[in-house]
């Protein structure tokens, strides 16, 4: 009961000054993430990365340059003040994703058959990556300027509208994944923010039907959907990757293979390191390696989200843009993590999503360590502007005791006007409560 009181945010929020300026929680849960997400891979890409590369530690050693860029990135995102995204995430940053986004058609990299990629030289990049988090960016930045109307139709069905040319990029890409990440994202960050129950089945209908029909209009679509209904009956061909997937499920058992000594990875998985990576860890792991990624995982969204819950309710720093760009970024992690481990599982269709600060990459890792950073940040202005508050408070609370001393009152006490007796003002011990309204909050 006091993790779901925690979890939904407190209304008054208190900080210890000796603690440090930024969620430690958070912080710790990512580095363990990081940490566990360079076993995986190595332990997945061992055989894959001497039979193509010729050295083992191939992939392991890309994934720690990856890790560095994102750092440096996280590090560059964490010195802007949150501010700043809700004024260039109004128009200049969707309108830069949206560009970003239309380069794969132009100039991208085709793999197998789907151009998601920008090649860097080192790295192929993947624009929707980027978009994902702009697009937090975006809708938290529109709640906080309509959170008052959010539940008026044309106000809530605005997003969606601007959504349309990215859904129709992406849908060109062959990343249909993304979109409905995407498309959940808005959905729960909107209903949380008051959207009209009634507006939000009409749109979750509507969304429903193009969902619908891009996968009826595309044969592969529907071969996945058939694949996954039964993949034994095509386990060679179509149902290949998803029967291997749960072939290594089943040999990890309760307590695994013990870390390398997968067998699934040696040529039975195309991409073990990648999309089946919890497969492999299945196998390797068992059910308490999957058990321990589920929770760290979890970990990290409840972590968003508290902060992201606290910033909503709060009764002293109410900041819906801060509140809901933590719930999204909450919401991106928990779809993908759903996802991908349900595709593993067999739970759900085939699809390529990342599983978030695990899978090998390095688009997703970077963007992922840039969102989180940007949540960093925003405990840290809290914590700043809550301990600018308090001393605010000290400064006029001393600053009238002063006043009352020079007038010749005593501190905390006043004459009654009807017998000149010294009387109480408000509190047995002579403080003087002072009330700071909102609009006088420090800003960072």
């Amino acid at each position: 009961m006091r993790f779901l009181e925690a979890f939904c945010g407190r209304e008054n929020e208190e900080y210890d000054p000796r603690g440090p300026l930024f969620d430690r929680s958070l912080v710790v849960v990512v580095f363990l993430l990081l940490a566990l997400c360079l076993v995986m891979i190595y332990g997945a890409s061992i055989y894959v990365g001497e039979v193509r590369m010729h050295d083992s530690g191939y992939f392991i050693g890309k994934q720690f340059i990856f890790m560095a860029m994102g750092f440096i990135a996280a590090l560059g995102v964490m010195q802007i003040p949150t501010k700043f995204w809700l004024v260039f995430g109004r128009f200049y940053l969707p309108v830069a994703a949206l560009v970003l986004c239309a380069l794969p058609l132009i100039c991208g990299v085709s793999v197998k058959g789907a151009s998601r990629w920008i090649s860097l030289g080192f790295f192929n990049f993947q624009p929707s990556e980027l978009v994902k988090l702009v697009w937090i960016i975006f809708i938290a930045g529109y709640i906080q300027r309509h959170y008052e109307a959010i539940n008026k139709v044309r106000v809530f069905i605005f997003p969606f509208l601007f959504f349309a040319p990215f859904a129709v990029l992406l849908y060109l890409q062959r990343d249909f994944g993304s979109i409905v990440v995407l498309m959940g994202i808005t959905f729960g960050m909107l209903f949380v923010a008051g959207g009209g129950l009634a507006v939000v089945i009409v749109s979750s209908f509507a969304a429903g039907l193009f969902l619908l029909a891009a996968i009826v209009f595309n044969p592969y679509r529907v071969a996945r959907i058939m694949n996954y209904m039964d993949p034994w009956k095509d386990a060679e061909n179509g149902g290949y990757q998803l029967t291997m997937g749960l072939m290594a499920y089943g040999r990890g058992g309760a307590d695994g293979q013990g870390l390398g000594n997968s067998v699934i990875k040696m040529n039975y998985i195309p991409e073990p390191h990648t999309d089946f990576i919890m497969a492999i860890w299945g196998e390797d792991a068992g059910f308490v390696g999957v058990v321990l990624v589920v929770i760290l995982e979890f970990l990290l969204v409840a972590r968003c989200c508290m902060l992201g819950f606290t910033c909503m309710r709060s009764k002293k720093m109410p900041n819906y843009m801060q509140g809901f760009f933590a719930f999204g970024v909450g919401l991106w992690f928990t779809g993908q993590t759903f996802i991908n481990v349900g595709v593993s599982s067999g739970l759900l269709p085939t699809k390529g999503l990342t599983l978030p600060l695990i899978s090998y990459g390095g688009s997703s890792l970077i963007c992922m360590l840039m969102a989180l950073a940007v949540v960093v940040r925003i405990s840290y202005e809290r914590r700043k502007q809550y301990f600018r508050l308090q001393d605010l408070e000290i400064r006029t609370e001393k600053g009238i005791r002063k006043s009352l001393s020079r007038h010749g009152g005593s501190s905390g006490r006043k004459k009654s006007p009807a017998s000149g007796a010294l009387e109480a003002d408000g509190r047995d011990s002579g403080t003087v409560v002072v009330s700071v309204p909102e609009s006088d909050t420090a800003k960072d």
